[in-house]
C-alpha cells in the first residue's frame, strides 16, 4: 500500500538516496545485466538485428493496417509513432551541433502489465531489445543498462510512495562517451572521415537531459528533452552546478551519472540555467543554452537569457521541418515494406535524411554549419555559385563530392551508404523525372543495395517535401506515396 510523500529538505537528491528505492532499482539492474550475458554467450549481436526505432515502428504500421484497418485506433496511433520517430531523427540532426530542445511525449501506464507505453510500443521492450552486447564498447552497455533501469524507477517511486506526485521529476544526464570523444579526435587526427559515433555527437560533446515527469492526475509520465553542447558545460560543470543544490556527484563518471537519475522540483529549463550559471561562472563568459554568448562578453548584464522563447523557438523550428519528416516517414516505411535488411536500414535512412538535409542547406547556408560542417558550408555556396553561371555538370560534380565528405548525423559514417543522386539536368536524369512523374524542384536518387520485387537492383526515388515517387528501371513498376499528414487517405498512403 502507497504511503504519503514524505517533506524533503532538498531540492534534489539521487534516487537510490531512499532506501527501499534502491533495492527495487537493483534488482531491475541485476535483471537487465544477467539479460545481456545471456544474449552474449548465445552470440545475440550476430544474429539478432540491431534495434532501429523507425523502422521497427513502421513494421508496426503496417501490421495494425492488415490486422485492424486503415481507420483504426491502432493503427493510427502507430503512425503517429512513425512520425515522432522520424521528427526526432530530422530535428535532432537539423541542430546537430546547436542546442535544441524537444516537447513532451505521454507514456501511458498499462495497469494490468504494469508497463509504460508509447503510441502502442512498450518501453520496457525498447530498453529490453538495447541491451545488445557490445565487446568493444562497455561503456555503451553499461549506458543501455541503466536506461532500462530508468524505465522502471518511475512506477518504482510510485509504488513506493516515494516521489511528491506533479512536483518532482526525474532527472538523467546522457553525456557524450568517452569512447566516441576519443574515436572522433583518432579520426580527425588521421584525417579520416566522419564515423557516426554510435549517435553521438562529439564534435561538441553534446548532452541530453531527459526529465520524465509523472502525472499527478493519472498513472502516466511526461517524458521531455534538451540537447546542449557540452563545450562549456563539462562533466565538471555538472557535478559542480549538483553540489550547489545538495548533491555530490564527485564519484560518478558520466556513466555513473547517467545511472544514478536525480530528483528535482525544477522545470526542464530551469535545471539548464542552473548549468549555464554554474558555466558562465567558471569559464567567465556568458552561457546560454550551452553556448557562449560573445556579442556580450564585456557586459554579460545586458544579456538575457530567455528560456521560455527557446522553447518557443524550438517549437517553431520543428514545425517548419514537418514536410521533410513527413518525406521521411513515407521512406521508412517504404523500407519495412521491401523487407529491407534491418542492419543496413540505419544507413539508408541516413542517407536519404542527409540528402534531404543538404537541399536545405544548399537553399539556407546559415544552417549547414549546424548540420555539417564548414567545408560543406562553403561547398554548397560553391555549387550555388556554379549553377547561377549555368555550369550545371560542374555543380553535380562538385555536388557528389560533397555528399560523400559530409558527416552523418549520428549512427552513419560520411559518405554514400545506397542512395546515389542523379543529375536531372542531364539527358537520362531527364527521362527519368518523365519516367517518375518528378516535379520541378524533385530530387532524384538510385538505390544501389535494394532490389525490386523482379530481383534487379534498378529502384530510383524522386522525392520532395510531400511525396516519394519510386520506379524500377527494369520492370517499369511505379509507385507514388504521400505525406502521412497530406489531406488525402494518409492511412491508405502509408499502408498502400
Amino acid at each position: 500500500m502507497a504511503v504519503a510523500a514524505e517533506t524533503f529538505t532538498s531540492d534534489y537528491r539521487f534516487v537510490d538516496s531512499i532506501p527501499e528505492v534502491a533495492t527495487e532499482r537493483e534488482l531491475v539492474r541485476n535483471s537487465a545485466e544477467a539479460l545481456l550475458e545471456a544474449r552474449r554467450h548465445q552470440h545475440y549481436a550476430e544474429h539478432r538485428p540491431l534495434p532501429i526505432d523507425a523502422l521497427s515502428t513502421a513494421h508496426e504500421v503496417l501490421r495494425t493496417y492488415r490486422q485492424f484497418g486503415a481507420g483504426s485506433e491502432e493503427h493510427h496511433e502507430r503512425s503517429a509513432a512513425l512520425r515522432l520517430d522520424c521528427q526526432r531523427l530530422v530535428a535532432e540532426w537539423y541542430r546537430k551541433k546547436k542546442p535544441e530542445y524537444f516537447p513532451p511525449v505521454r507514456h501511458v501506464f498499462d495497469d494490468e502489465k504494469e508497463e509504460f507505453f508509447s503510441h502502442g510500443l512498450s518501453i520496457r521492450q525498447m530498453t529490453e531489445n538495447a541491451l545488445v552486447p557490445l565487446s568493444n564498447d562497455p561503456e555503451e552497455e553499461a549506458r543501455r543498462v541503466n536506461e532500462r533501469v530508468e524505465d522502471a524507477t518511475p512506477q518504482i517511486l510510485r509504488k513506493l510512495g516515494k516521489i511528491a506526485l506533479g512536483e518532482e521529476a526525474i532527472v538523467t544526464f546522457s553525456e557524450c562517451t568517452d569512447k566516441a570523444i576519443t574515436d572522433y579526435g583518432r579520426d580527425m587526427y588521421e584525417g579520416r572521415s566522419h564515423a557516426g559515433y554510435n549517435g553521438y555527437v562529439p564534435e561538441i560533446e553534446k548532452i541530453m537531459i531527459r526529465m520524465i515527469r509523472p502525472d499527478s492526475a493519472s498513472n502516466d509520465r511526461f517524458e521531455e528533452q534538451v540537447g546542449v553542447p557540452g563545450t562549456y558545460i563539462t562533466h565538471e560543470v555538472i557535478q559542480d552546478a549538483l553540489k550547489r543544490r545538495g548533491i555530490d556527484a564527485a564519484h560518478l563518471n558520466k556513466t555513473g551519472l547517467h545511472g544514478a537519475q536525480l530528483l528535482v522540483r525544477d522545470d526542464l529549463m530551469e535545471f539548464v540555467k542552473l548549468l549555464d550559471d554554474e558555466a558562465s561562472e567558471q569559464w567567465c563568459t556568458p552561457i546560454f543554452m550551452g553556448e557562449a554568448v560573445r556579442d556580450f562578453s564585456d557586459n554579460p548584464d545586458l544579456f538575457v537569457k530567455d528560456y521560455a522563447g527557446f522553447r518557443h523557438e524550438a517549437l517553431a523550428r520543428q514545425r517548419s521541418l514537418e514536410a521533410e519528416v513527413d518525406t521521411v516517414a513515407v521512406f521508412v516505411l517504404d523500407l519495412a515494406e521491401a523487407h529491407t535488411d534491418r542492419r543496413a536500414a540505419p544507413a539508408l535512412v541516413e542517407d536519404f535524411v542527409k540528402k534531404l538535409l543538404l537541399d536545405l542547406a544548399k537553399k539556407d547556408h546559415s544552417v549547414a554549419e549546424q548540420m555539417f560542417d564548414t567545408k560543406t558550408a562553403d561547398g554548397l555556396r560553391q555549387v550555388v555559385q556554379l549553377e547561377r553561371r549555368g555550369e550545371y555538370e560542374q555543380a553535380f560534380s562538385l555536388m557528389q563530392d560533397i555528399e560523400q565528405a559530409a558527416p552523418g548525423g549520428g549512427y552513419c559514417s560520411g559518405g554514400s551508404c545506397g542512395l546515389e543522386s542523379v543529375d536531372h539536368r542531364s539527358d537520362a536524369g531527364k527521362s527519368l523525372a518523365s519516367k517518375l512523374k518528378a516535379a520541378a524542384g524533385d530530387t532524384i536518387v538510385k538505390d544501389k543495395e535494394r532490389a525490386c520485387k523482379c530481383g534487379s537492383k534498378s529502384v530510383v526515388y524522386a522525392y520532395n517535401q510531400r511525396k516519394v515517387n519510386k520506379l524500377c528501371e527494369n520492370c517499369g513498376a511505379f509507385e507514388s506515396k504521400v505525406s502521412i499528414v497530406a489531406p488525402t487517405k494518409a492511412s491508405d498512403a502509408l499502408a498502400a
